[in-house]
């Protein structure tokens, strides 16, 4: 079991964080607004990369839940700039944590939500083979509740002044039916 608690202002001179949570499967029991008083320890805190890829989403997804998503208390992030969430799901605590992100931030630019491996070796524009890597059929299931939850809770908090950069994965290679491995 993972827990981030963590005293306000420890990290008073921090700017780059990267956060890496990924792994084949996740406790469905943690929950990423836990991430928050990290944030709320760190108020240079500039660029922001959390990885959260999972081969298999077991987290209760927002995809269907018609309860209201909960207000975190938090600090504001004057100084947060750059977000980027690769493997972005529709995990519900997920979505939380951005939209507590989007709307406690007055200083953000940029925002990354990237629904797939977020490794470029799997996308036909970077690769040496011209065709992107076959993504499991229960993972592209989840990128497209992950877009689904980006469409639908994300977006609209995500002020005008805001670069918000959606990842999915390419149409050419990937839209077809889905064969459940």
């Amino acid at each position: 079991m993972i827990d981030t608690p963590v005293l306000p202002s420890k990290f008073l001179h921090l700017k780059h964080l990267n956060v890496d949570l990924s792994t084949l499967t996740f406790p469905s029991t943690y929950d990423y607004c836990s991430l928050i008083s990290l944030f709320d320890a760190s108020p240079s805190l500039e660029t922001l990369v959390m990885n959260v890829l999972q081969k298999k989403m077991l987290h209760e997804s927002i995809v269907g839940d018609t309860s209201h998503l909960r207000q975190m208390p938090g600090h504001r992030h004057d100084s947060l700039k750059t977000v980027k969430i690769i493997g972005f799901s529709s995990a519900k605590s997920l979505v939380e944590l951005t939209c507590h992100i989007i709307e406690n931030t007055t200083s953000l630019e940029g925002l990354t939500l990237d629904t797939t491996t977020g490794h470029p070796s799997y996308s036909c524009l970077t690769n040496n083979i011209g065709k992107c890597m076959l993504l499991h059929g229960d993972f592209m299931v989840e990128v497209r509740k992950g877009l689904l939850a980006i469409r639908t809770y994300v977006e609209p908090k995500v002020p005008s002044r805001v670069k918000l950069n959606v990842v999915e994965p390419c149409r050419r290679c990937h839209d077809q039916p889905l064969i459940i491995c």
